[in-house]
C-alpha cells in the first residue's frame, strides 16, 4: 500500500479537531466554554498560525528533499569513483566537441553582425559587374561613383556605408619608435553611426571626417586591450599609419571587430585621398586614386533599410540608380553584355562563407553529433550496468514504502550531478577546442560562445539528464518490491538474461564508429594526397616575407632599394640566393589579364585567352627551384632602359603557340626570352593555367613586394639577421608574414587540413569511447555471469573455452555493427564527395582501415574481461548465494 500525502487542509482539519477535543475536556472539568477555548488556543496555538507554519514547511519541503537526494547521490558517486570519472569525462568530451563545432558553425553561418537591428542591415552585392572594369571581388565590391549615387538616393536605404581595405593583408604602423603590423580599414564617415555601433570611449567618425579626410583613428576594443593595455589616456595618442600621423579619437564597443569576414580589425580611419592610402595599397591607375577611377570596383558597401521599406521594395527603387552609376566612365554597355544587377545579402558575421564552409561545417556537425550519440549511449550503458546491480536496493526501498516517483527523482538527481560536472568540463574543453579551430581555420574573428551556443549546450545537457534518469528507471522498478526477498543468485540470473538492449546499444556504437572511421580515413587520405601534390618547385629551405617601404618616393629609387636589399641579404651566412616578386606563391593572390600574342588575340577554342602574371626580379626561378625548359630567365642586365622581356610557362606555349618555338614571340608587347616548367602558383590544389612573368624593373609599382630566400639549414633561424638588415635600410619597415614557402602552400589547403584533423580527432574519440563502453559492458556481464562461469568450469570447461565465450560475444557485436555501419558509411562517403581529392567515396583502403581498426579495438577491449572470466575460481563462484 502507498501512503497518501497530507495536504495543508488535512493538517488544518486535524488541528481544529484536536482543539475541539481539548475544549470539551476542559468544559467537563468545570471551566466555561469561552475559557476552555481560550486555554486550548493558548496551549496549542491559533489554527490559522499553525496552518501558515505548515504552508511554509510544505512550500520548502522540496528543498529538503532535494538536499537529501543530493547527499545520497554524492555518497553513491563517491563510492563509485571509476564510474563517476568515466561518465563525466565521456560527457565532457562528447558535449564539449559538439559545443566547439557548433560555436564555429554559429559564428560562421548563423551569427549576425554585433550591431543595432542587424535584420535591417544588408551587404550590397552584384551579379554582373560591367566589362572593362577592374574589381577586387566580382560580386562584393563597387566603384566610387556607385557609392556616391546610392548614398544620395532617398527612400530605399537610410544609410549607405563604404569600407575599403588599406592593404591586402596588414598595414605598417608605428606607435612610438617600434614598427609593427596591424589590420585596418578605411570607412565612410557614417560607419559607426550607420551600423549602430556604440563607442566604449571617445567618439566615432562624423560625415565631415570623411569629406575632410581627417587624420583621425578609432581603435577596436581588442586592439586597445592588446596593444595599449586598456590605457584610459589613449585618446589623443598619435599612431603613424604608413608614415602618416593619425590621432586616436575613440575606442569601439567590446565585441565589434569590423565587417571583414574572418578578420578582426585593429583600427579604422576615414576615407582618405592621399597616395599612400589608395585601396589595397595599389599604385594609382593612370595617376588616379580610387575616388577618381570610375572603373576600379574596390569598395564594399553596406546599407540600412529605410523604416517601413522591405528588401524587395528597396531593390526595385535602387536598380535603375545602380545601373546608371555602374557605367559612369564607360559610356554604356557593350553589345551582348549582361546588365549588372544589385542584390542584398544578410548582415552576417561571415557574409558569403555559407557557400565556402557551409556544407563541410554541416558535415562536421553531423560527425560530431555521432560522437555525442556514442558518448550518450556509453553513459547510458554504464548507468544501466550500475543500476542493474542496485536492483535489490531499489526493491527494498519500494518494499519499505517508497514511491516510484521518489526513485525517479533520485535517479534524476544523480543524472543532474553527472551532467552538471560533465557540462562544466565540456565548456572548458569547448573553449580550448574553439581557439584551436580558429587557428587551424585562420579565422581571426572571435568564435567565443554566445547565447545561442550556450542555449544549445544547455538543451543538450537537459536532454542528457532526462535520458540518464529515464533509461535506468525501468530496470530500477522492474523487479518490484518482491525482488528484495529473492536470493542474489536469482537476481543475478534474471539480470544476466537482460542483455538484448545492451547488445543493441553496443551494436549501434559499432555502426557509428564505422561511419566515423571511414569518413576520417577518406578525409585523411585526401589530405595526404594534397600534401603530396608535386608543386613544381623546391620548398626546402625557402623562406618568404614581404616588405612595404614608406620612404621611397620614386620608382627608380624603389628598384634600387630592392637591389640593395638583395645584395645585403645575399651576404648573410648560409644564404644561397635571394629574389623578389609582386605576388607570393601559395597566397591565393594573382593578377590576370587578356592576352595578346604577336599583337593578336589568340584563338580561344582551346581555352580562354586569360593569362596570370607576376612581376619578379632576377634569379627568381633559380631561387624557387623552378626548372627552366628553354631560353633564359631575368638577369640584372634587364633594366628599365632595355627592351621589355617576359618568361612564360609550358602551358602558355601549348595553349597559344602550339608547335612553335616561343622564343622571340611577343606577349602584350613583351618579348618571350624563356619557358619554365608548370608549377603551383595560388594554391596546392589549383589546376595549371597559362602564366607570364614580367621583370619588376620594367613594370615597377609602388606597394608591397615579397622576398624569397634560399637558406641552408633552418631558414627561420636567419630572421633576426634579416630584420637587422631591413632596419638599417628603413627602421619603419617591419617584415610582413615571414613564413616557410611550404607552410604558405599548406595554408592554401587549410580548410581541408582543418576538416581532416577534426575527422581524425573525432574518429579517435569514437574509438576511445567505443573501447570504454565495450569494456564496461563485457566486464559487467562477466561479473553477472560469475556463478554460470563457475559451474561451466566445475563441470569441465577449460579456460580457453571460457575466453572464447567472452570473445565470441564481442566479435558477434562487432560483426553486427559492421553490417549496419558499412551502408551508413557509404552514404557518408557520398556526402563527402565534394571535399575529397584523389580518392573515391568507396576507397577500399579507408574501409579496410576502419574494419581492421574496429576489430583490433573490440579484441583489445575484450581481452581484460575475458582474462578475468578465465581466472574465476569455481569453488568461490559456487559459494555465491
Amino acid at each position: 500500500m502507498f501512503r497518501r500525502k497530507r495536504s495543508p487542509d488535512d493538517f488544518a482539519a486535524e488541528i481544529q479537531s484536536h482543539l475541539e477535543h481539548e475544549a470539551d475536556d476542559l468544559k467537563q472539568a468545570g471551566i466555561s466554554e469561552d475559557q476552555a477555548r481560550t486555554q486550548a488556543r493558548r496551549e496549542f496555538g491559533n489554527v490559522t498560525a499553525a496552518q501558515e507554519r505548515f504552508y511554509l514547511l510544505y512550500r520548502w519541503q522540496w528543498l529538503d528533499k532535494l538536499i537529501r537526494d543530493l547527499r545520497f547521490a554524492l555518497r553513491g558517486l563517491r563510492h563509485s569513483p571509476v564510474f563517476a570519472a568515466t561518465a563525466i569525462l565521456t560527457l565532457a568530451l562528447g558535449i564539449g566537441a559538439n559545443t566547439a563545432v557548433f560555436s564555429v558553425m554559429n559564428a560562421v553561418l548563423l551569427r549576425s553582425l554585433p550591431v543595432a537591428d542587424p535584420q535591417r542591415l544588408v551587404y550590397l552585392r552584384t551579379s554582373n559587374p560591367p566589362q572593362r572594369t577592374g574589381t577586387i571581388d566580382t560580386n562584393a565590391t563597387f566603384s566610387y561613383p556607385v557609392y556616391e549615387a546610392l548614398r544620395h538616393q532617398t527612400g530605399a536605404l537610410s544609410e549607405v556605408i563604404a569600407v575599403a581595405r588599406l592593404s591586402g593583408d596588414m598595414v605598417n604602423v608605428r606607435v612610438g619608435a617600434q614598427p609593427e603590423q596591424a589590420e585596418a580599414d578605411m570607412v565612410s564617415g557614417n560607419f559607426f553611426h550607420g551600423l549602430g555601433v556604440t563607442m566604449f570611449r571617445g567618439r566615432g567618425f562624423a560625415p565631415q571626417d570623411e569629406t575632410g579626410h581627417a587624420l583621425v583613428l578609432v581603435l577596436s576594443y581588442n586592439y586597445w586591450t592588446r596593444r595599449f593595455a586598456r590605457d584610459p589616456n589613449v585618446l589623443g595618442t598619435t599612431i603613424y599609419v604608413k608614415g602618416v600621423p593619425f590621432t586616436v579619437i575613440g575606442v569601439s564597443a567590446d565585441g565589434f571587430e569590423g565587417t571583414e569576414p574572418g578578420h578582426s580589425m585593429d583600427f579604422w580611419i576615414p576615407l582618405q585621398n592621399r597616395l599612400e592610402f589608395n585601396v589595397l595599397g595599389n599604385a594609382p591607375e593612370k595617376g588616379k586614386l580610387y575616388q577618381q577611377n570610375d572603373t576600379w570596383w574596390c569598395l564594399q558597401l553596406l546599407g540600412r533599410l529605410a523604416p517601413g521599406v522591405s528588401r524587395a521594395q528597396a531593390l526595385v527603387q535602387l536598380q535603375n540608380v545602380f545601373k546608371r552609376a555602374a557605367y559612369v566612365g564607360l559610356g554604356g554597355p557593350q553589345a551582348g553584355e549582361k546588365p549588372p544587377l544589385l542584390s542584398f545579402a544578410d548582415a552576417k558575421n561571415f557574409p558569403g562563407y555559407d557557400q565556402r564552409y557551409g556544407k563541410p561545417l554541416r558535415l562536421l556537425m553531423a560527425m560530431v553529433g555521432l560522437v555525442l550519440l556514442i558518448a550518450l549511449t556509453n553513459v547510458v550503458m554504464l548507468l544501466l550496468a550500475r543500476n542493474a546491480g542496485r536492483q535489490r536496493e531499489f526493491s527494498l526501498r519500494l518494499a519499505l514504502g517508497a514511491q516510484r516517483g521518489e526513485l525517479l527523482r533520485q535517479l534524476l538527481t544523480e543524472s543532474l550531478l553527472l551532467v552538471t560536472a560533465g557540462g562544466v568540463l565540456a565548456l572548458g574543453f569547448a573553449e580550448l577546442a574553439t581557439r584551436v579551430l580558429g587557428q587551424w581555420a585562420r579565422i581571426e574573428s572571435s568564435l567565443a560562445p554566445d547565447k545561442t551556443v550556450l542555449l544549445f549546450t544547455l538543451v543538450v545537457l537537459v536532454l542528457a539528464a532526462a535520458l540518464f534518469s529515464l533509461a535506468p528507471f525501468r530496470i530500477a522498478v522492474a523487479g518490484g518490491a518482491d525482488l528484495a526477498l529473492k536470493t542474489s543468485a536469482a537476481t543475478s540470473s534474471a539480470d544476466a538474461g537482460k542483455t538484448k538492449k545492451g547488445n543493441i546499444l553496443v551494436g549501434l556504437q559499432m555502426a557509428l564508429c564505422v561511419v566515423l572511421l571511414v569518413s576520417g580515413g577518406l578525409l585523411t587520405r585526401t589530405l595526404r594526397n594534397l600534401q603530396n601534390i608535386p608543386l613544381g618547385l623546391r620548398t626546402d629551405g625557402l623562406l618568404v616575407f614581404a616588405l612595404n617601404p614608406q620612404r621611397v618616393p620614386t620608382e627608380p629609387e624603389l628598384i634600387r632599394f630592392y637591389q640593395d636589399l638583395q645584395s645585403r641579404l645575399r651576404s648573410l651566412p648560409s644564404v644561397e640566393s635571394v629574389a623578389v616578386s609582386r605576388d607570393r606563391l601559395g597566397s591565393g593572390w594573382s593578377n590576370n589579364f587578356d592576352v595578346m600574342v604577336d599583337g593578336q588575340t589568340p584563338d580561344t577554342a582551346r581555352g580562354p585567352a586569360m593569362v596570370r602574371s607576376n612581376d619578379v626580379g632576377p634569379g627568381f626561378f633559380h631561387t624557387l627551384g623552378v626548372p627552366l625548359l628553354l631560353g633564359r630567365e631575368f638577369t640584372d642586365a634587364d633594366t628599365a632602359t632595355t627592351p621589355p622581356v617576359a618568361v612564360v610557362n609550358e602551358l602558355f606555349v601549348e595553349r597559344f603557340l602550339p608547335g612553335q618555338n616561343p622564343l622571340g614571340h611577343r606577349v602584350n608587347g613583351f618579348t618571350i626570352i624563356g619557358v619554365v616548367k608548370n608549377h603551383k602558383y595560388r594554391s596546392m590544389e589549383e589546376d595549371p593555367i597559362p602564366m607570364a612573368w614580367w621583370n619588376y624593373a620594367q613594370s615597377p609599382e609602388e606597394g608591397e613586394m615579397n622576398v624569397a630566400m634560399r637558406v641552408q639549414g633552418d631558414a627561420l633561424a636567419i630572421l633576426p639577421e634579416v630584420r637587422k638588415v631591413v632596419a638599417q635600410m628603413d627602421p619603419d619597415v617591419p617584415l610582413i608574414q615571414p613564413i616557410l614557402q611550404r607552410v604558405q602552400f599548406e595554408q592554401s589547403i587549410s580548410r581541408q587540413l582543418l576538416f581532416a584533423r577534426l575527422a581524425e580527432f573525432f574518429a579517435f574519440l569514437a574509438i576511445v569511447l567505443l573501447a570504454t563502453g565495450l569494456y564496461g559492458t563485457l566486464a559487467y556481464r562477466v561479473s553477472m555471469r560469475t556463478a554460470e562461469i563457475g559451474v561451466r568450469m566445475a563441470v569441465g570447461a577449460r579456460r580457453p573455452q571460457v575466453v572464447w565465450m567472452i570473445l565470441k560475444d564481442s566479435l558477434t557485436l562487432t560483426a553486427a555493427g559492421v553490417l549496419t555501419g558499412v551502408p551508413l558509411a557509404m552514404l557518408a562517403g557520398r556526402a563527402l564527395t565534394s571535399s575529397l581529392y584523389g580518392v573515391t567515396p568507396l576507397d577500399g583502403v579507408s574501409y579496410l582501415f576502419a574494419l581492421v581498426g574496429l576489430a583490433v579495438v573490440a579484441l583489445a577491449a575484450s581481452a581484460v574481461p575475458a582474462a578475468r572470466a578465465a581466472g574465476v575460481d569455481p569453488l568461490r563462484a559456487l559459494r555465491v548465494d
